[in-house]
């Protein structure tokens, strides 16, 4: 069965006023003379690019038209604006109007909350769990952050630090004894220079300096707190001179003793159950109050409770 009698087409010659010339096209009588006819590439190229010239043009093949593709984001690129040179009034304004509803579009950022704000310098308060003190205080809070921090930082327990700065000093700052010890922890002016204090008086730098002083004899007498104290108070010299033992003093044997009864004392519950409360008179006079000399033997020492709560220790 024929397909198609006869294809006829006219070609332009260019020129409107030109003669069109019929040129005869294929002449077609049936598929089997294609068949025939053409060779097989040639119809396999034609009903494979069918398909192809069916699709949408502005259509370009991507990573998703496979099982594992994956769409790659490319962002749309940068406009860069350059702004114009010699604007008039006019396009000032509009300039400066096209500014204004930039603005506006931006939110305006929210205000930080001052407790998220951290200055670059800070001070350096004094860091510690005062509870560690279990209530007993120095009379400065200040002071008790200090023993706390040295404590923790040495590896010593602030309550013995609390009860050496007691016999030492009574918790006065600027206490100088008739040897020359000086400040919280009485240190003497070439054991402080030992364990890098440079302001004897100042109370951060005494308190550490005791602490380290008590850290290097507790390693050098393996713990032994009665040796520890001895060489605190005669220096570790004369502990080592006789034999590792509290040196013969009258004054050492008393120290060790008083300091050993504070240091047990405040470890004690009953201490705080019992403490008898102090008014504002009898708080006066105990801040008054200087260590008993040791050459004289002490009676008794006791804990007191503060008007405001707190326990502080008060020798008779």
């Amino acid at each position: 069965m024929a397909i198609i009698k006869r294809l006829w087409y006219y070609q332009s010659a260019g020129n409107t006023g030109a003669p069109r010339y019929l040129i005869p096209a294929l002449e077609t009588h049936s598929l089997s003379f294609f068949m025939t006819k053409l060779p097989p590439a040639i119809l396999l190229l034609i009903f494979v690019s069918v398909p192809a010239l069916a699709q949408n043009p502005s259509y370009a093949i991507d990573n998703f038209d496979f099982h594992n593709g994956v769409r790659v984001y490319e962002p749309p690129p940068k406009v860069t604006v350059v702004p114009a040179k010699g604007l008039t009034a006019r396009g000032r304004s509009a300039k400066k109007a096209n500014q204004v509803k930039l603005n506006a579009a931006v939110p305006a950022p929210s205000p930080v909350s001052p407790a998220l704000i951290q200055p670059t310098l800070m001070s350096n308060p004094p860091t510690g769990d005062l509870s560690l003190l279990h209530g007993y205080t120095t009379g400065s809070s200040q002071v008790d952050g200090y023993l706390v921090e040295s404590g923790n930082k040495n590896g010593v327990d602030p309550l013995l630090l609390y009860s050496v700065m007691h016999q030492e000093s009574s918790f006065k700052p600027h206490a100088i004894s008739p040897k020359g010890a000086r400040g919280l922890m009485q240190l003497m002016p070439g054991t402080a220079i030992r364990f890098g204090v440079t302001n004897i008086f100042d109370p951060k730098q005494n308190i550490e300096g005791g602490a380290r002083y008590l850290r290097f004899l507790t390693d050098r007498f393996n713990g032994d707190l009665s040796l520890v104290l001895a060489g605190y108070n005669a220096c570790e010299g004369a502990v080592e001179k006789y034999g590792w033992k509290v040196p013969p003093y009258a004054e050492t044997h008393e120290y060790v003793r008083r300091i050993s009864r504070r240091y047990s004392l405040i470890q004690d519950p009953n201490s705080a159950l019992y403490a008898r409360t102090v008014n504002g008179r009898e708080l006066a006079g105990l801040q008054a109050k200087t260590s008993i000399p040791l050459a004289l033997y002490e009676r008794t020492v006791s804990t007191v409770r503060l008007p405001d709560g707190r326990l502080q220790l008060m020798s008779q």
